[in-house]
């Protein structure tokens, strides 16, 4: 994109378009200036932009963008108010971390400079707002956190973030934007159209490791799957396997369901009849198999 953009927030909006990011879930503050100026403007000089969809509270707005992932597969942004609005939307973000749901996760950042800079501190709240660290409180949850410093990083960060969050554990990336940097004159960068930095590829299980499960299985008398999630893929091919194996499925605690709950093979979500006689037992995707102090394991197995 060779366009010229009059500010790094028009830059930086436009480069999320440009990354397939085609909604803005936002809940705003005095740190949006710079992004509201840039949507008008963007809109009036045509620059392709995300729609910016405003939102009552912040954890809507994260599980609006975790609701999209789970229909199209495409990652989205969010974007809220500095140190409050990161904190409204923790719970929200412990959901979408806990799913392997990547989107990119936004928030302004008080003003550093209190005076001498377009975007300088004007209010009470731009101190009362500061915090030594506002990605903190959420490092825990996110694949990634970093604060824009300079506006010309702007596609480094944008395109370094997309990538973690869309490599293998998937999962939510931050990003802070002081208003002074979205407020800066673009330094007339040429921005490039494609992604500089690509996701990892999948890995794959090892083909010696797949062959000696597939063994255990076919020398078992009562095999059996707990599933705790899975993906449009994994729940076709889950419940294909387990009809080809005729091996039940336990939805234990599941985030999403692996096979469908009417079917034969589904054998409902009470572990215990189940694990107590099990020989050989496949674990997939969750947040524990099962409880060491409540299922007793049967002798043998595997």
């Amino acid at each position: 994109m060779h366009r010229r953009f009059k500010t790094v927030a028009e830059a930086y909006l436009a480069l999320l378009k440009s990354r397939g990011i085609d909604w803005l879930f936002a809940n705003a503050g005095t740190d949006f200036a710079p992004i509201i100026e840039a949507l008008a403007r963007g809109r009036k000089a045509g620059i392709a932009m995300p729609e910016a969809v405003p939102i009552a509270h912040e954890t809507v707005a994260i599980a609006m963008a975790h609701g999209y992932w789970l229909l199209t597969g495409r990652p989205q942004a969010v974007m809220v108010h500095v140190n409050v609005g990161t904190a409204n939307a923790l719970m929200g973000l412990i959901n979408a971390a806990r799913d392997h749901v990547p989107m990119l996760f936004t928030a302004g950042r008080t003003p550093v400079t209190e005076q001498q800079r377009h975007a300088s501190r004007d209010l009470p709240i731009h101190w009362g707002q500061e915090m030594f660290d506002q990605a903190g409180m959420l490092r825990e949850f996110v694949k990634w956190d970093y604060e824009l410093r300079y506006g010309d990083q702007v596609e480094a960060a944008v395109d370094r973030a997309m990538a973690l969050a869309m490599s293998e554990p998937m999962g939510p990336v931050y990003l802070s934007l002081p208003r002074e940097v979205l407020a800066e004159p673009w330094p007339n960068l040429a921005v490039s159209r494609r992604p500089t930095v690509a996701a990892a590829s999948s890995a794959h299980p090892d083909p010696q490791a797949v062959a000696h499960a597939a063994d255990i299985l076919k020398a078992a008398e009562r095999p059996l799957i707990i599933a705790g999630r899975s993906d449009a893929a994994a729940f076709a091919a889950l419940t294909t396997f387990a009809e080809q194996t005729a091996i039940p499925v336990v939805h234990f605690w599941p985030g999403r369901l692996a096979v469908p709950t009417d079917h034969p093979l589904h054998a409902g979500f009470d572990l215990a009849p189940w694990i107590e006689r099990a020989d050989a037992i496949v674990a997939l995707d969750m947040m524990v198999p099962w409880l060491p102090g409540r299922h007793k394991l049967a002798a043998g197995a595997r």
